[in-house]
C-alpha cells in the first residue's frame, strides 16, 4: 500500500505543475488582450505620449469623404458617371448597393498589405474603374502584366481610352512614341497658315525640349568636361535638324538626319 500510495503522488506532481502553468497561460492571455488595440478608447492620446491621433467619427468621415454610388454597370453604358475626381478610400453597404468613399484631396495615398489580401482586386481596380468613370488619366505599374489584361481591354472599349503600354523587359512590344509628334504637328498647322505665327514657335519650342532631351541626358554643359564643345554643336545641329520643314516621308527623328547628311554630303563615319 506505501508503494501504491507514492506512485500516486509521483503522477499528481506533474499534473498539478502542469495545471498551475495552464492557469498562468489564462491569466496572462486576459493581460494582453486588455492592451490590445480592442481596449483603445476614441479619445486622444495621453500617458506621456504626444499628438491628437485617432479614430475618426462617422460624423467627421461624411464630412471628410464623399459619398457616391459605386456602379460599374452604369458607368460602362454612360450612364449616371461620377462628376468628382479623387481616390476610392473605402466603401459601405446599404442594401444591396455600395456607396464608395471618395477623397477629392490632392494628396498621396499608401495601400499596405500581405500577400493574398486583395490590394489589386479589392483597391486598385476600384480605383481604375473609378478613374476611367470620373476621366482621369492615370499611369499604373504592372509587374505581372493582370491590370492591363484585365482593366485595360475595359479602359479602352467602354470609356475610349487610350491605353499605353512600356514594357521595359520587352521593349520591342511596347507601343511607339515619335518624340517629334508635337514638332510635326505644330509646323503642319503653320504650314497650313504661314500667319500662324504662334504655331511655328511651339514647333520650334518643342523642337529645342527634343533636341534637349536627346544631347544632356547627363544635365547639362557641367557633366560635358573637355566636350563640351562638341555636346553644344551637336545640340544646334540636332535643334536646327527638328525644326526643317517635315515632309510625308520624313515625319521621324533618324529620317530627318539622315536627310541632312544626304543633302550637306557627309559620307563616311560622319
Amino acid at each position: 500500500m506505501m508503494g501504491s500510495d507514492n506512485l500516486t503522488e509521483k503522477k499528481m506532481i506533474p499534473i498539478g505543475v502542469l495545471a498551475i502553468i495552464f492557469i498562468a497561460f489564462i491569466v496572462i492571455a486576459n493581460l494582453l488582450d486588455n492592451k490590445s488595440l480592442n481596449g483603445i478608447k476614441r479619445k486622444p492620446v495621453g500617458q506621456g505620449q504626444y499628438g491628437t491621433a485617432r479614430w475618426a467619427s462617422k460624423s467627421e468621415i461624411k464630412k471628410t469623404f464623399v459619398s457616391l454610388p459605386f456602379e460599374p454597370e452604369k458607368w460602362r453604358k454612360g450612364v449616371d458617371l461620377p462628376t468628382v475626381q479623387g481616390t476610392v478610400v473605402g466603401c459601405r453597404s446599404s442594401g444591396k448597393k455600395t456607396f464608395a468613399l471618395v477623397d477629392e484631396g490632392d494628396v498621396h495615398t499608401l495601400m499596405v498589405g500581405a500577400a493574398g489580401v486583395g490590394k489589386t482586386a479589392y483597391f486598385l481596380y476600384p480605383n481604375l474603374e473609378f478613374a476611367c468613370a470620373s476621366g482621369m488619366s492615370f499611369i499604373s505599374t504592372d509587374t505581372k502584366g493582370d491590370v492591363v489584361r484585365n482593366y485595360g481591354i475595359i479602359a479602352k472599349k467602354y470609356y475610349g481610352y487610350n491605353v499605353s503600354v512600356l514594357d521595359l523587359r520587352n521593349p520591342t512590344r511596347s507601343d511607339e512614341n515619335n518624340i517629334l509628334h508635337l514638332v510635326n504637328k505644330y509646323m503642319d498647322v503653320y504650314l497650313s497658315d504661314k500667319r500662324n505665327i504662334s504655331a511655328k514657335a511651339k514647333a520650334e519650342k518643342y523642337a529645342k525640349i527634343t533636341a534637349k532631351t536627346i544631347i544632356d541626358i547627363g544635365g547639362g554643359s557641367e557633366s560635358s568636361g573637355a566636350n563640351a564643345y562638341f555636346y553644344d554643336a551637336a545640340l544646334r545641329r540636332l535643334n536646327l535638324i527638328s525644326k526643317q520643314k517635315p515632309r510625308p516621308t520624313f515625319r521621324s527623328l533618324w529620317k530627318s538626319f539622315r536627310r541632312s547628311i544626304k543633302r550637306n554630303g557627309l559620307r563616311g563615319r560622319h
